[in-house]
């Protein structure tokens, strides 16, 4: 595991930018330990099938490629958001009683949950977040994050997209994005619900890890299709409901950004 030099976190606690500086590396200092630990997954409960890399694929596999577990609650059954402050927006789970997952501009880490006289307390390393109700802590020797949840949203399982193994969704105007899980095919709903176009894709890059990035293209459709899928705290921008992956979707001329989710076959 790597961490930010304490030394720097004590600069940042007295410089005159403090307390965005200082949330900003605390932060930094969570998500960039076990960066190699994380490696593709099917989504826990069975969400893919194949792999996006050269491995062996057994006779009548899925085709459809493994993702990367920080795209995933992993069992979880709902995403929480919340607000920090200094200012830092995070995204949480907690897939059973002794983990948590968390998500923030940067990527994602897990966390263990620890002995604590009341709440629920969880640590990774000098970091630890700590949730009493509504309210929580992020702390490290250096500062603390004070936070407020804002909202909730189930996570997103087969019962509502039994053939996808992702999705994703944004606004301005309205689409939605189905990975399916059987096969190398995505389906693109755009315009409101107006236009559908299924495209097959290859994955030109993978990333796993804390900083999870995956990037799809496609050149079998009317325009060039690129997907571009990153591991961190997302909030859709009409509703503020949270997603733990930030996805730019490029199509012909067009650049639309939304949120999205590993699909799980339960929770």
């Amino acid at each position: 595991m790597s961490s930010v030099p304490l030394a720097a976190l004590r600069r940042a606690l007295t410089s005159p930018r403090a307390p965005r500086l200082a949330a900003t590396l605390l932060l930094a200092s969570l998500v960039a330990g076990c960066a190699g630990g994380a490696q593709p997954t099917s989504g826990g409960s069975g969400a893919g099938g194949g792999t996006g890399g050269d491995s062996p694929k057994a006779a009548g596999a899925p085709q459809s490629p493994l993702l990367p577990s920080a795209f995933f609650a992993d069992g979880g059954e709902r995403f929480s958001a919340w607000r920090c402050t200094p200012s830092q927006n995070l995204v949480t789970t907690t897939p059973d009683a002794k983990r948590l997952r968390l998500w923030t501009a940067l990527g994602s880490t897990e966390l263990q949950r620890a002995v604590a006289a009341d709440g629920d307390r969880y640590v990774l390393g000098g970091v630890a977040f700590e949730r009493h109700g509504r309210d929580a802590r992020v702390e490290s020797d250096n500062g603390q994050l004070v936070c407020a949840l804002a909202s909730e949203r189930a996570t997103t399982t087969r019962q509502a997209h039994p053939q996808s193994i992702f999705y994703a969704s944004g606004n301005e105007p309205g689409w939605n994005v189905s990975l399916d899980r059987q096969t190398t095919t995505l389906t693109l709903v755009s315009d409101y619900g107006q236009a559908i176009d299924t495209f097959r894709y290859r994955v030109a890059s993978v990333k796993n890890g804390s900083d999870a990035r995956m990037v799809l293209v496609s050149d079998s459709g009317r325009q060039p299709l690129e997907m571009d899928l990153r591991a961190g705290a997302c909030f859709d921008d009409m509703s503020g409901q949270p997603w733990p992956v930030k996805v730019t979707l490029r199509y012909g001329r067009h650049d639309w950004h939304g949120c999205g989710q590993g699909v799980e076959a339960k929770r």
